[in-house]
């Protein structure tokens, strides 16, 4: 058997792939055989950001926090600009803003957008890590080909001829880069893409009508296995699934332009996502924040769930993943009682099992701290830890490890959860064993909700596996409620209770006994581009030998 390579000849072997890459000769190689004829797609249907496209005009991009120049005519071409945030450059040669061009009002953005497109096509005709890897590929496969007519309407006659050809080689690529390391929803916006591009250049001949199928078939796999039964992503992420489904819809809306119908195993996982993306949202119509998301576009969320036709209702548990959800009266309740994702999906998960978040009509009360892409990334790193999710932390100990390079490690296995209702309330009983080698202790938590929505009880238990005592006692524990920014919190009835004043003015009580109670510090990262200070609740106290119970009471408050 022939030795596997060192570590030095993996590298040096990557070195040479990404030098040939980049070379003339591989670039050579993308022209070969380019289809003369195109077929526009789908054309774009999604709004764009009327102050965006104004700036964009006005010569800056936004995006992610960050602005900078562009210009077509500038010689310091932005497309690879030096000391720009990754993120700026994803989003800048992934090409989205088109439509904020399209939708700002002035018939000028069409030729500004052509002049951009061309540059690009003059500066980056060879590969790079940067303006040609796979996902930012694929989106700016995606947003050329759906704003071709548009495009050409600002251009030159000889527009037409660049696009196809630089659009072409892009395709040759694309299809080289889908042969492996396809996961998660990264995988669902490539095979798109290459849908895409196969119905823009099909009409050459048929020519591609082969890839077609090879590449609906291959997606329709992916997406079966993807989706979950209930309908979840196997990322187990709210922003994620915002993603995903609009994914689906746009492949589904080319194919119907092009006169074909879709995989049932895509219409199948359109169906399953889109009362799960219901679930996940709050009274305010944002997502609740698991995983890496942040409230979200309501405005967009609203018109996928419309262009998806599923009329279904949010359900009230998710059982292959785990959500949960109680809703009564005004309040809604969303609780993570499921296994953090699996390896490979697990890039961005949190470690937040047993989290819940609350929100009172249209106004949030428990929240975790949330993220969003644009925030520094000790910030983004952080808040993956226990400690941002309004659940119990034992030692100042993630209940999942998380690894320096973003992986889980050890993750809260054993996850349980029973549900019940009775007389209109409604229970829920949830365990997770997150902290069972380090300390011997198992973490429950239970919910009751009273019928009319205005009492939230809970339990938090700490005890040892199978009723033995705990391996290593005296471990502090903190209960933390998380508070939206939103809401005022005061010390009350001696630093017994807490109370709790939303923006409407409603108010709210929380009360506990089997720990200490105070007001801490917080953070807020649920809103795109903002970083905000709150507060959180803490229950504060020690595991003994023979375990322990707290017990809190989350009441709202009337006059």
């Amino acid at each position: 058997m022939p030795a596997r390579p060192s570590g030095a000849a993996a590298g040096e072997g990557r070195r040479f792939g990404r030098w040939f890459l980049g070379s003339a000769l591989y670039s050579l190689t993308l022209g070969y055989g380019t289809p003369r004829s195109f077929f526009a797609v789908a054309p774009d249907s999604w709004p764009g950001d009327t102050a965006l496209g104004q700036r964009l005009l006005g010569g800056e991009f936004a995006a992610h926090g960050s602005v900078g120049p562009v210009s077509p005519e500038s010689e310091d071409p932005p497309w690879r600009r030096f000391g720009a945030t990754a993120l700026w450059l994803d989003a800048l040669n992934g090409f989205a803003w088109l439509r904020d061009l399209r939708d700002c009002g002035d018939p000028a953005g069409a030729a500004l957008a052509a002049r951009l497109v061309d540059d690009w096509t003059n500066r980056e005709w060879r590969w790079s890590s940067r303006t040609w890897r796979r996902d930012v590929l694929a989106a700016r496969i995606v947003a050329w080909i759906r704003h071709y007519d548009w495009l050409a309407a600002g251009a030159d006659p000889g527009f037409a001829a660049r696009f196809v050809f630089s659009l072409a080689r892009q395709r040759t690529h694309l299809k080289r880069a889908l042969r492996t390391g396809l996961v998660g929803h990264e995988a669902v916006a490539a095979l798109k893409a290459m849908v895409f591009a196969d119905l823009a250049f099909l009409r050459d001949g048929k020519r591609f009508e082969k890839s077609l199928e090879q590449t609906l078939a291959r997606l329709a796999k992916f997406v079966k296995r993807y989706v979950m039964h209930d309908g979840i992503v196997a990322e187990r992420a709210p922003h994620v699934q915002v993603a995903v489904l609009q994914h689906l819809l746009d492949v589904r809306a080319a194919l119907a332009s092009a006169e074909r119908r879709a995989p049932a195993e895509l219409i199948a996982a359109i169906d399953r996502m889109a009362p799960m993306l219901r679930f996940f949202r709050h009274g305010d119509g944002g997502l609740a924040l698991f995983n890496g998301a942040w409230e979200g576009d309501r405005a967009l969320i609203d018109l996928m769930l419309g262009r998806s036709g599923s009329n279904e209702s949010a359900p009230m548990m998710a059982l292959a993943s785990g959500f949960q959800r109680l809703a009564a009266g005004t309040s809604l309740v969303i609780a993570d009682a499921g296994s953090p994702p699996g390896r490979g999906m697990d890039g961005i998960a949190h470690a937040g099992t047993l989290s819940f978040e609350m929100s009172a009509a249209h106004e949030r009360l428990i929240v975790n701290c949330g993220t969003y892409p644009g925030a520094q990334r000790d910030w983004r790193h952080f808040m993956r830890y226990t400690a941002a999710h309004s659940t119990a932390v034992v030692d100042d100990t993630n209940s999942t490890e998380i690894t320096n390079h973003g992986a889980l490690e050890y993750r809260a296995g054993n996850v349980l959860v029973d549900r019940a209702d009775n007389d209109g309330a409604q229970w829920l009983d949830m365990s997770h064993d997150g902290y069972r080698s380090l300390y011997g202790i198992i973490h429950r938590r239970r919910l009751w909700l009273s019928p009319d929505g205005g009492d939230l009880r809970g339990e938090d238990t700490f005890v040892g596996p199978e009723g033995r005592p705990v391996t290593v006692p005296d471990q502090r524990f903190i209960v933390r409620f998380h508070l939206h920014p939103a809401v005022k919190a005061t010390l009350a009835q001696s630093g017994q209770a807490v109370l709790m004043r939303l923006p409407s003015g409603r108010g709210w009580r929380l009360r506990a006994s089997g720990a200490g109670i105070g007001l801490a510090e917080s953070i807020y990262l649920g809103e795109e581009g903002r970083v905000r200070r709150t507060e959180q609740i803490v229950l504060v106290g020690q595991v003994p030998m023979e375990g322990c119970t707290v017990k809190w009471a989350l009441t709202r408050m009337e006059g």
